[in-house]
């Protein structure tokens, strides 16, 4: 019985060990803290949105994809793993892929090898797509629960 519960232990011990949350647990990773926030448009939330953060002085960008209430959490190596602090210009993005229309596949009798492909659509002003022009930035500090939120107008 007494070995029973300390291997039952050790197993949580080694369990808890590997699913501890460090984010710096691949070597050579820099530390990284937690971003989350909301996105909006005029007041409103915006969904499907990606949000991308773009180091000013080189480094690691960051990524998160808002949900149906506009929340995003950023991730730099992993979704959700957080951002290194420092200096970012920030970009929102969200494409309507399917506008262009879908060219068929070769094996279709309509496929057109030539034919020119659409450009996905935005569906934000394009200025939030370019990181020099969105006028959004953000400065990342060590402590966790950074929070940014944007409204976009």
């Amino acid at each position: 019985m007494k070995w029973m519960a300390l291997s039952s232990g050790l197993v949580l011990a080694v369990m808890t060990l590997g699913c501890s949350g460090n984010k710096s647990e691949v070597p050579g990773r820099p530390e990284r803290t937690e971003v989350s926030g909301t996105i909006t448009m005029n007041g409103a939330p915006v969904e499907g949105a990606t949000v991308t953060l773009r180091p000013a002085q080189g480094g690691h960008s960051a990524v998160g994809i808002t949900d149906s209430s506009g929340k995003y959490v950023l991730g730099t190596f992993d979704k959700g793993d957080g951002v290194v602090p420092g200096e970012y210009l920030v970009t929102v993005t969200k494409l309507d892929a399917t506008a262009g229309g879908a060219q068929p596949t070769p094996d279709d009798p309509n496929y057109n090898p030539n034919a020119k492909q659409e450009p996905p659509k935005h569906l934000l002003p394009v200025k939030f797509a370019d990181a020099t022009a969105s006028g959004l930035k953000a400065s990342i500090t060590a402590t966790p629960n950074n929070a940014l939120d944007f409204d976009l107008k």
